[in-house]
């Protein structure tokens, strides 16, 4: 189990638009989520950049284990992460 409560992490820099837009999407579908700056947190920027290259090529999400980078934030991409996230938790 992840730290934080089992909350997906949302990886990112303050002010980065697609990182507002996963914020948002989470907190209208109730999703529990904390957000991770990865201009603080050293260990956090080796995850995105692993995962997406840089902080501005794409958002990452994590929860219970598993990485998602969702790169151009559109309906389908955040729809697509939220089903998974639903089957994981066991919801509609």
């Amino acid at each position: 189990m992840l730290p934080y409560g089992g909350m997906v992490r949302v990886y990112g820099v303050p002010g980065c638009g697609p990182c507002e837009i996963v914020k948002m999407f989470l907190a209208q579908k109730g999703v529990p989520y904390t957000f991770v700056n990865v201009r603080e947190d050293l260990e956090a920027a080796k995850v995105v950049e692993a995962l997406v290259g840089s902080p501005t090529a794409g958002v990452v999400v994590e929860w219970e284990g598993k990485r998602r980078a969702i790169r151009g934030v559109s309906p389908a991409a955040l729809n697509a992460f939220l089903e998974e996230y639903r089957k994981e938790k066991g919801g509609p």
